[in-house]
């Protein structure tokens, strides 16, 4: 049985040290200040990116990896006869996935699947997390792909904003949704709804709103056993150390990964997101 290995892009939000362990590729998207271009996460570290995203008069851009970057990172896979499976951001948010169809098509290289997540960040990380462990395990495509599936169909997220200004601004939500992030004290908690990012609801006050965060996720999994968490945060370390108390108290965590949010999802959410997406541990218990 030929090996499975697992492909990404970098706004799965993996921690490196993960990514290592379990051999998964990660192809980077870009991201532009002015007419600087960097690759998210390898010739720019999330915490320089948040000190010059803050200190930036305009906001940042971000763009996809072209087909033939794919190909590129690809091309070692296909030479060693491997089963892919490349899991991307949600099409809804970029055109990643497209590429690498487009990429998938250049090499004509059947044994490749490209799977749109219809998500991004912790949710994008964990469902790859889930593939790498059953990969890692031994189990064939079509298992991993089971695995992929399921959990794509069974996950809640839930993050934080401290405006809705960076998503307006990048284009991933309306004028009239940003509307909410002007209210005096009024934090946005948002979800993601078939690959698109919805606002969910409006808390008065920060300290709530991180409470919410581990409220809603509560009452989507009251009966399971128990759960895989992944907390993230953009430039916010004490409000990240607020949430896993909350978490750990509050869920029935079997596993818990941290993770600093990427360049590419920071530039469209800002400095002071706090994230949490879950999932049955079962799917990542290999």
């Amino acid at each position: 049985m030929a090996r499975v290995r697992i492909v990404t892009d970098s706004t799965a939000d993996l921690p490196a040290d993960v990514v290592h362990k379990y051999g998964i590729t990660v192809v980077p998207l870009k991201v532009f200040f002015g007419s600087e271009c960097f690759l998210d996460g390898v010739d720019l570290k999330t915490g320089e990116f948040y000190r010059r995203l803050e200190s930036s008069r305009e906001l940042p851009t971000t763009s996809q990896p072209s087909p033939a970057e794919f190909v590129e990172y690809y091309r070692p896979l296909v030479e060693e006869g491997a089963d892919i499976i490349s899991i991307h951001i949600s099409m809804h948010m970029s055109g990643t996935v497209h590429s690498a169809q487009l990429a998938k098509t250049m090499l004509k290289y059947d044994r490749l699947a490209v799977i749109d997540s219809r998500t991004v960040s912790v949710v994008l990380g964990m469902i790859v997390l889930g593939a790498a462990r059953a990969a890692a395990a031994g189990c064939s495509r079509e298992e991993v792909m089971d695995v992929v599936d399921k959990m794509i169909a069974d996950h809640r997220v839930y993050f934080m904003v401290d405006t809705l200004e960076y998503l307006q601004r990048g284009g991933r939500i309306g004028k009239a949704q940003a509307f909410w992030g002007t209210i005096l004290n009024v934090k946005p908690v948002c979800t993601i709804r078939k690959g698109i990012i919805c606002p969910h609801e409006k808390v008065r006050g920060r300290k709530k709103a991180v409470n919410r965060l581990v409220q809603l996720i509560g009452d989507s999994f009251r009966d399971t056993e128990s759960l895989f968490c992944f907390l993230t945060h953009g430039n916010d370390p004490e409000g990240l150390q607020e949430l896993q108390k909350l978490v750990q108290a509050g869920l029935n965590c079997a596993e818990i990964m941290i993770s600093q949010m990427g360049a590419v999802v920071g530039t469209h959410v800002g400095p002071g997101v706090l994230g949490l997406g879950v999932c049955r541990y079962n799917y990542l218990d290999k």
